[in-house]
């Protein structure tokens, strides 16, 4: 059976291009999108993903529980809530796990009363990861990596592979994307509208991906995933709010593994 899982991942890796030509149907959102412009497309994914066309497992919180030192050395008892997987439009059946650039993650964000991730949280999410996969990468060929059918392509490797692993879609998963995150590079005065990306560990724990701003933020490749973090956190059993705690002299620390507040949590923070 696992070779047969094996090659089925096998062959949707190698044929994945093909197939997204002809099955026709498969995915509604996908042939809608697939001819649009970059800025009709964004306007298409934030409006189905808030009008809730998401896969039921992507509507509830996974519980992360960690242990981490405020500024002052302190130990903290810290609880999240984030999403199982990385933002997705369609059914439990069928869906596409859509990149998108960070203005329009911003607004699916504030919509669901969360966050984006800060590298280190999108660390702790790996390290407690019930499923952790390779990541698959496209040679770079021009601009194919931005296209709508690599988008689709990755999209069905990754389910592919968490079939091949024997779990179902919306097992907490890491690793198959690089995560849009918010850091002090969202103050960086000379890149004032860029995506900031991190991520894509790999199973040794290592990311690929190191912090980086250098691409546009209308900028959008295969890899690019939004994981959604609730803006609802927990301190030793109190309730705080994730941005808030991003900025606080002392607690920040506890989100972030950088050495000052965040000045800006948002993407649409001027």
């Amino acid at each position: 059976m696992k070779r047969l899982l094996s090659f089925t991942v096998l062959v949707v890796i190698t044929f994945g291009p093909i197939f997204s030509q002809v099955t026709k149907g498969d995915s509604p959102f996908y042939e809608q999108m697939r001819t649009l412009l970059f800025e009709e497309r964004e306007a298409l994914i934030l409006k189905e993903i808030t009008s809730g066309n998401i896969p039921d497992y992507l509507k509830g919180f996974v519980t992360v529980k960690t242990v981490q030192k405020d500024t002052k050395g302190h130990k903290h008892k810290v609880t999240l809530f984030v999403k199982p997987d990385y933002l997705s439009i369609g059914n439990n059946q069928n869906s596409f796990i859509i990149p998108m650039g960070p203005v329009t993650a911003q607004k699916i964000a504030d919509f669901f009363d969360c966050s984006l991730p800060t590298p280190k949280v999108v660390d702790i999410i790996y390290n407690h990861s019930v499923l952790k996969l390779e990541p698959f990468n496209y040679i770079p060929r021009d601009d194919r990596n931005e296209t709508p059918d690599i988008l689709n392509d990755h999209s069905r490797v990754i389910f592919a592979k968490v079939k091949a692993a024997e779990k179902m879609p919306g097992v907490f998963v890491a690793g198959t994307k690089k995560d849009v995150v918010i850091s002090s590079k969202l103050s960086d005065t000379q890149r004032t509208h860029h995506v900031t990306i991190y991520g894509w560990h790999k199973l040794d724990g290592k990311a690929i991906q190191p912090v980086y701003n250098h691409h546009i933020d209308t900028y959008v490749d295969y890899s690019h995933g939004i994981r959604l973090i609730s803006n609802k956190v927990l301190i030793d059993g109190k309730e705080y709010n994730y941005r808030k705690i991003l900025k606080d002299p002392t607690l920040h620390s506890l989100l972030s593994d950088e050495p000052n507040p965040l000045v800006k949590t948002s993407y649409l923070e001027k």
